[in-house]
């Protein structure tokens, strides 16, 4: 009597989000919840291509696949829109945690321009502790689910905005406070 052959297949039935990764050079306005798109323009008063979440985030995936970089662009006019509070800017970062949680992400380092949000009469020093605060509160609810994640911030200057020196300034002023680099 012969033993039963074992297949040396892999087995594809696990959850690729189980394996733990890193994330690096990820956008923070590139990774909204359409959901959350749509709630913070209403509250700003932005006009969006749709205020439905499923036809928005379709909306998004549409202009990122579209070939265009005028229309890829675009969509970064809508999520900069609703970042400009913050209120907007902590929410968006504590979900930006979440959702790399969920993926299985147990380091990640999040990139943003800080001198793009200041319309809503932030300072750079209060957009930056802004998002500070919402990644601590994305670490301590995904901590409350029991699983550990590290985020930190690349504070990114604009090449065209001509910023730069003030930029990199201020990601050394935070570098104590969540800022593990300058682009």
């Amino acid at each position: 009597m012969t033993e039963p052959m074992t297949s040396l297949a892999p087995d594809l039935t696990f959850d690729i989000r189980a394996l733990p990764k890193v994330s690096l050079h990820d956008h923070l306005d590139g990774g909204l919840r359409p959901a959350t798109i749509i709630e913070l323009a209403e509250a700003v008063g932005h006009q969006l291509p749709s205020t439905d979440p499923v036809a928005l985030g379709q909306w998004f995936r549409d202009s990122a696949d579209s070939g265009s970089l005028v229309r890829y662009l675009e969509t970064f006019d809508h999520t900069i829109a609703v970042m400009q509070t913050r209120d907007g800017l902590s929410r968006v970062a504590q979900e930006f945690v979440e959702d790399l949680a969920d993926d299985g992400v147990v380091y990640g380092e999040v990139r943003w321009a800080p001198e793009q949000h200041l319309t809503g009469g932030l300072s750079l020093d209060e957009v930056v502790e802004a998002v500070q605060e919402g990644l601590d509160a994305g670490v301590e609810a995904v901590a409350a689910r029991g699983r550990t994640i590290q985020v930190g911030q690349l504070i990114t200057a604009m090449r065209h905005a001509d910023r730069g020196q003030e930029i990199a300034e201020l990601a050394v002023r935070h570098r104590e406070r969540g800022a593990v680099g300058f682009d």
